[in-house]
């Protein structure tokens, strides 16, 4: 009771400070071309902390405190030449500011404003802010793509599933590096809590939710690209305190070349699990700990380095059932990665060169099962993008090679997994090595009609049969504020085996989609429908869907609202049934209200289908492990569990206590009506009763950044 006083009393905190503030709202432009520029960073000379950045339109707003009031406002963009103006003569009007290229930088602004050749082609585009903003995404990367139409997650998860794909089939890339196994506190089958990703040195997103660009390969549904910051300027300090552990991220240039940021995290269990106790009964303890680096190097005005590497130790202990044990459930797992960049430019052209290494030790321990995996990754690539006044071209390679060893004990029957049944010993190692080779370019047609196409080809090697994937794009953009694209594609991926899968799978993927977006100052409305056959083994997936999201703002309010149904079959031989991803609906809605424009409460609401699952009909008595079989239904005889719902609340408040220092405080409550979503069947003994086995309840959940 006293810590959810004290919970309270943190959450009603957050309204009672408030200070007298004026907001300034303005719009960046090229002076010569008029058009807009994103991404430019605006801040204040006395205090970097308060600053933002420009969006796609070049619009931007930033809140000053009544002590920050008579200051210099800085807007910088890269290539461009910096501006400086003074706050009390911008007023409350917005302004229209004009940058002026720099033409002694112009040459280095590209590379710190790398666009993908295929970027008008994106679904979504999120900066860092945008994570940060997002009142269903937690400050994390990956759990904020999961509050989009396009992702159809179903476990309250960081894996990312879209538009009704399986989570192998997605690829991850991280500075134009693979990431696999991209969450923590994974399950045996790769479902994770949180993204092992930063947000604090992530620069900006993009996501291709289908038709996945012919420049990163590997991917059979679509990607998710993250890009770390490539300017060397420093940044703010932070700590980071909260109910699930401490946080740290230092900031320092290093003469004039050279940015390191060194960021830490520490995640213990018991203050969250004490708080939640009734909501977690089944977990029992977790722990993590994370030790980044990344480094920013100019070697020459033209030519940059990165290199960012990452250890992660983490651990939990989760209570689990079975008809035939309970007990713990243990995972275990350590893992170190390390990416490298090389960025050279020219006027009109660019060179890059990248690579990747990954090794990762986990252990997962359950009764009879006690399996032990070590995976390696090396990746390196290299490209050459040309630009020309209307068209562009990129191509190159690739060479990926991963091994997964894995050994260890398991049950011999499914149904019989208490420590005296008996378990088989097994020791298995899986490799391949997958070169490739790419070509894509784009043609501006006219001002407003963009096509692309690109054709990779991979390199036959011992156990990877011979393939093309191969695209079509098409973008049209009528009168600024309506954009389609159309994507049609045939695209491949290779995924190595889990825990629970035992063999190199080869996706295969047909696909065909159109996307229309309308931007109208601050709203926005997208539509999308696709279609797409994916052939792995002897399955073959069949997904047709449509989505529809809308965004307006009624100042002080913020409404979102998505809606997708997606139809999803499998067929196996001559067997058709539903997937898990067939959904009717699929609804998000979020809600914001911003209290005098320096904190804001937010109420998320999801509600969808229920999954299929089988039920158990009957069971048949096993004298050899005196157990019991479970008889099921045929597939296409699957049952929906009751449909999922439950409403979020979250309340975040930006404090700026000096020049030197602000405060982001915060709080959420997830599932606020502690409602029971059913997630499977756990059954008895002998399968004669069932209760269910529920998706999270209630929790509590609060924090404070401090921004130095």
């Amino acid at each position: 009771m006293k810590i959810k006083l004290m919970f309270l009393s943190l959450t009603i905190l957050l309204f009672k400070i408030t200070e007298a503030q004026q907001t300034i709202c303005g719009r960046i432009l090229d002076i010569h071309t008029k058009q807009p520029l994103p991404g430019a960073n605006i801040f204040l000379h006395s205090n970097w902390s308060t600053g933002t950045s420009s969006d796609k339109n070049g619009n931007f707003c930033i809140t000053l405190s009544n002590n920050l009031r008579s200051d210099t406002l800085i807007i910088s963009y890269i290539g461009y030449r910096e501006v400086k103006l003074t706050t009390t003569l911008l007023g409350k009007k917005e302004a229209t500011i004009f940058l002026q290229p720099n033409t002694h930088t112009m040459d280095a602004s590209v590379i710190t404003a790398r666009r993908l050749i295929a970027e008008e082609f994106t679904v979504k585009q999120m900066k860092q802010m945008d994570v940060y903003l997002n009142p269903g995404g937690k400050a994390d990367p990956l759990l904020t793509i999961n509050t989009l139409p396009v992702s159809t997650t179903l476990d309250e998860s960081a894996t990312i599933s879209l538009r009704g794909s399986r989570p192998d089939e997605t690829g991850i890339f991280f500075n134009d590096v693979p990431v696999y196994d991209a969450v923590q506190f994974a399950q045996l089958n790769g479902i994770g809590t949180f993204s092992i990703f930063n947000t604090s040195i992530i620069e900006r997103m993009h996501i291709f939710a289908g038709n996945p660009p012919i420049e990163y390969g590997n991917s059979a549904s679509g990607i998710v690209t993250m890009q770390s910051k490539n300017t060397t300027e420093p940044k703010p300090n932070s700590i980071l305190l909260s109910l699930a552990g401490l946080g740290v991220e230092f900031s320092k240039k290093i003469k004039k070349k050279t940015n390191v940021s060194l960021v830490g995290n520490y995640q213990p269990s018991e203050i969250f699990t004490g708080i939640n106790k009734a909501a977690l009964q089944n977990l029992k303890d977790f722990a993590a700990y994370n030790l980044g680096i990344h480094a920013v190097h100019h070697i020459k005005p033209k030519q940059r380095f990165k290199i960012f590497n990452y250890s992660i130790i983490e651990g939990y202990r989760y209570k689990s059932k079975t008809p035939s044990y309970t007990g713990v459930f243990n995972m275990n797992k350590k893992r170190n990665f390390t990416i490298a960049n090389y960025i050279a430019q020219q006027k009109n052209a660019e060179v890059t060169i990248n690579s990747g290494f990954n090794i990762s030790n986990e252990e997962y321990k359950f009764s009879l099962t006690d399996i032990y995996i070590k995976k390696q990754d090396l990746y390196f690539s290299s490209a050459y993008q040309h630009f020309f006044e209307k068209w562009s071209i990129k191509g190159g390679g690739a060479v990926e090679y991963r091994i997964n060893q894995s050994k260890g004990t398991k049950p011999m029957y499914y149904y019989a997994q208490n420590i005296f049944h008996p378990a088989i010993s097994f020791s298995a190692s899986k490799e391949y090595t997958l070169p490739s080779l790419f070509i894509y370019t784009k043609y501006n047609l006219t001002e407003k009609f963009i096509i692309g196409s690109g054709v990779r080809k991979n390199l036959v090697t011992n156990n990877i049969p011979d393939y093309w994937s191969y695209q079509l794009n098409l973008h049209y953009k009528l009168q600024k504020k309506h954009q389609f694209n159309l994507a049609a594609g045939h695209y491949n991926r290779i995924s190595m085996p889990n825990a629970e899968q035992y063999s190199i799978t080869h996706f295969k993927s047909k696909q065909l989609s159109l996307d229309y977006r309308l931007n109208y100052l601050e709203n926005e409305i997208q539509i999308s429908i696709f279609s797409k056959e994916i052939n792995h083994s002897s399955f073959t997936d069949y997904i047709t869907g449509a989505e529809l999201y809308t965004r307006i703002n009624i100042k002080p309010l913020e409404l979102r609202f998505s809606i997708t149904s997606i139809d999803a079959k499998i067929t196996n031989k001559e067997e058709t049934y539903p997937s898990k991803y067939d959904l009717d609906y699929f609804i998000r809605s979020i809600v914001k209200y911003k209290i005098k424009r320096i904190a804001e409460i937010s109420a998320i609401y999801v509600f969808r289908q229920g999954t299929y699952y089988l039920p158990v009909e009957s069971s048949i008595y096993d004298i050899t492990t005196d157990t019991y079989i479970p008889q099921y239904p045929t597939r296409e005889n699957a049952t929906r569990l009751p449909d999922y719902h439950k409403i979020d609340l979250s309340v975040s408040k930006y404090w700026v206590i000096n020049q030197n220092l602000a405060v982001i405080l915060f709080a959420n409550v997830n599932n606020i009506l502690n409602i029971s979503n059913i997630m499977n069947k756990n059954y008895s003994f002998d399968y004669s009763t069932s209760h269910n086995k529920l998706y999270s309840k209630r929790t509590y959940y609060l924090g404070v950044n401090f921004i130095l």
